[in-house]
C-alpha cells in the first residue's frame, strides 16, 4: 500500500543526500563560479544562473544525484514492501515474497527516474516572491505528465516482470493521486536545496562585498594621501598664508574634513548620490590647488537623483583618473564635468575630461581604481550596470559614462552632504597661486 508518509520520509531522505552531496564540493563549485565570472560567462544578475543545472554541472554528479534517488526509493521499496506483508498477514492472505518485491522494485524506481528532472525544474522556475505565479503552474503541469509518462512506462514493464498489468487507466486512476503527492514532496526538497544553495550564495556575494568595500576605503585613503598630493596640498597652504590666512585655513580645513569622511563614512555598499558628491567636491577643492587656474571642475546635477542611491566612493576613482590620465598629461587649462540625470528607472552619471584623450595604441587607460569600480558594479547590479570610457569629442578628453538602477533612498539626508553636496549646476575654479578658490552656485 502506497502512503503520502511514506514519501515524506522519502522526501527527507534525498535532502539528505543532496545535502551531503553539494556540501562536499561546495570550495570546489565556489572556484567554478569565479572562473566563468573572470572569463565572461557569469553576469551576476541572478544567483545559481551560471551555467550550472540545479547544482549538477558535470555528468559524474548528475549519476550521483540519481544514485541518491535510487537510494532513497529502495528505502521506500523496503518500507512498502513491508506494508503489503503487514496488510497480507493482518487479512490472512498468501504472502508472495518474489512478487511483492518486483511490484515494488517496479513501483518505486520508475518514480526515482524523475527525480533530476524536478531538480533541474525547482532551478529553472523556483517557487519565489517574484514568480511564484508562472512556476506552480509549471511544476504542476511537469508532474501530471510526469505521472502519465511514468504509468506508461511502469505497464509494460509489469507485463513482462511480473506477467501481468493493470490498465494503464486504472493504474493512473489508483495510483495517480499518490504519486502526485510524492512527486510534489521530492519539489518541496528540491525547493528547499535551492533556497540553501542561493542563502549560501548571497551570503559568500555579501562577504566579498564588505571586503571590496574596505579595499576602496582603503584605495582611496592612499590616494589621497599620496606624498605628492600632500607635497602639493601643504606647499599651497604655506604659500596662502603669506598673502591670504583665511584661504590657508579653508584649504587645511578641507583636507582633514576630506580624510575624515573617507575614514567615517557609513559601512554601507550604497549612498545617496548627494553624499558621494560632496565628498567629490572636497576632494576637488584641494587638488585646485595643484592645477591653479589650468583646471575648471562643473557639476550639472539633475534637481530629483540626489536621493539616488550609488556605490560608496564610485565617483573618486573616475575623477582622480580624469585628473592624472587626462588633464595632467596635456598642457594648458583643463576642464572636467560631472553630470548626473534620470533616463526612467537608470541612473546616468559622466565624469567628462578635455585632457589628453584616449591613447592611439588603444590601450586602456585606467588602473586598479576602476578595474575594482567595474568589480563592484557588477556585484551590486549585475548586468543592469555599465561603466565605460569613450572620447568626449573629436578634439580630444574622455568621458566616463556609468548607468546603474534608479533606486531613491526614503530616509532623510545623511549630514555629511547637509549643506555641502552640489546643486543643479555649480563650478569649482582652481586659484592661481596666492589667490582665493572659488565656487560658484546656480
Amino acid at each position: 500500500m502506497r502512503t503520502s508518509a511514506k514519501r515524506g520520509a522519502a522526501a527527507a531522505t534525498v535532502a539528505r543526500s543532496g545535502g551531503a552531496g553539494g556540501g562536499g564540493r561546495r570550495g570546489e563549485l565556489s572556484d567554478e563560479r569565479r572562473r566563468r565570472r573572470r572569463n565572461g560567462r557569469g553576469d551576476g544578475s541572478r544567483s545559481g544562473d551560471d551555467g550550472r543545472i540545479g547544482g549538477w554541472s558535470t555528468p559524474r554528479e548528475w549519476a550521483r544525484l540519481w544514485l541518491y534517488a535510487f537510494g532513497a526509493y529502495t528505502v521506500f521499496v523496503i518500507l512498502s514492501g513491508w506494508d503489503n506483508v503487514a496488510y497480507s498477514m493482518t487479512h490472512g492472505g498468501r504472502i508472495d515474497w518474489s512478487y511483492i518485491l518486483r511490484y515494488r522494485v517496479l513501483e518505486e524506481y520508475t518514480c526515482a527516474l524523475f527525480v533530476p528532472l524536478f531538480f533541474w525544474l525547482v532551478h529553472r522556475y523556483p517557487i519565489d516572491r517574484a514568480q511564484w505565479r508562472r512556476s506552480v503552474p509549471i511544476l504542476f503541469a511537469a508532474t501530471i505528465v510526469a505521472v502519465v509518462v511514468k504509468y506508461a512506462i511502469f505497464r509494460p514493464l509489469a507485463q513482462l516482470v511480473l506477467g501481468r498489468a493493470e490498465s494503464f487507466v486504472a493504474a493512473v486512476a489508483q495510483n495517480g493521486g499518490v504519486v502526485l503527492i510524492d512527486f510534489w514532496g521530492v519539489i518541496g526538497v528540491a525547493q528547499a536545496i535551492e533556497f540553501y544553495r542561493r542563502a549560501q550564495e548571497r551570503e559568500r556575494i555579501a562577504a566579498r562585498l564588505r571586503a571590496e568595500l574596505t579595499q576602496a576605503q582603503l584605495e582611496a585613503l592612499r590616494s589621497q594621501l599620496h606624498p605628492h598630493f600632500l607635497f602639493n596640498t601643504l606647499n599651497g597652504v604655506a604659500t596662502l598664508m603669506h598673502r591670504d590666512v583665511e584661504a590657508a585655513d579653508r584649504m587645511v580645513t578641507n583636507l582633514a574634513d576630506l580624510l575624515r569622511a573617507t575614514l567615517q563614512r557609513p559601512a554601507a555598499h550604497e549612498i545617496p548620490l548627494r553624499d558621494e558628491l560632496a565628498l567629490v567636491e572636497r576632494y576637488l577643492a584641494i587638488v585646485a590647488v595643484r592645477f591653479g587656474d589650468r583646471l575648471t571642475a562643473r557639476f550639472d546635477i539633475a534637481p530629483d537623483v540626489g536621493d539616488g542611491l550609488v556605490p560608496q566612493f564610485l565617483l573618486q576613482p573616475l575623477v582622480e583618473n580624469a585628473l592624472e590620465h587626462g588633464i595632467a598629461e596635456r598642457p594648458g587649462p583643463g576642464r572636467i564635468e560631472i553630470r548626473a540625470v534620470q533616463a526612467g528607472d537608470t541612473l546616468r552619471i559622466t565624469v567628462t575630461d578635455d585632457g589628453a584623450g584616449l591613447r592611439p595604441d588603444g590601450a586602456p587607460r585606467h588602473g586598479v581604481g576602476l578595474a575594482n569600480t567595474r568589480a563592484r558594479l557588477a556585484e551590486l547590479y549585475g548586468t543592469a550596470q555599465s561603466l565605460t570610457l569613450e572620447p568626449a569629442s573629436a578634439d580630444g578628453g574622455v568621458r566616463a559614462v556609468v548607468t546603474l538602477p534608479y533606486r531613491p533612498r526614503l530616509a532623510a539626508a545623511s549630514p555629511l552632504a547637509a549643506g555641502n553636496a552640489p546643486s543643479a549646476a555649480s563650478s569649482i575654479r582652481g586659484p592661481a597661486t596666492g589667490s582665493q578658490s572659488t565656487l560658484a552656485r546656480a
